[in-house]
C-alpha cells in the first residue's frame, strides 16, 4: 500500500480471475486512470454478471471491462 501509516489505499492494484462463466474476456491487463472509484468496477462487474444496476456505492461511471 501507498502510506501504510495513513492506510492510504492508493494506488490499490487489483486482480481479478476467472472469466464470470464467460462474461468476461481474459488475457487482458486494463488500466484506469488514477483515483478511480473502486465501485465504478464493481459496478460494472454487476452488470456483467445480469444484475443490471445503474449506481452502486459512491460510483461515478461504468468502467468497460
Amino acid at each position: 500500500m501507498s502510506d501504510g501509516n495513513a492506510h492510504n489505499h492508493d494506488p490499490l492494484p487489483i486482480l481479478l480471475l476467472g472469466s464470470a462463466s464467460g462474461a468476461l474476456e481474459g488475457n487482458r491487463h486494463l488500466l484506469f486512470p488514477e483515483k478511480t472509484n473502486m465501485s465504478n468496477l464493481l459496478l460494472a462487474l454487476l452488470n456483467k454478471l445480469g444484475l443490471p444496476q445503474e449506481t452502486f456505492g459512491d460510483s461515478t461511471e461504468m468502467l468497460t471491462v
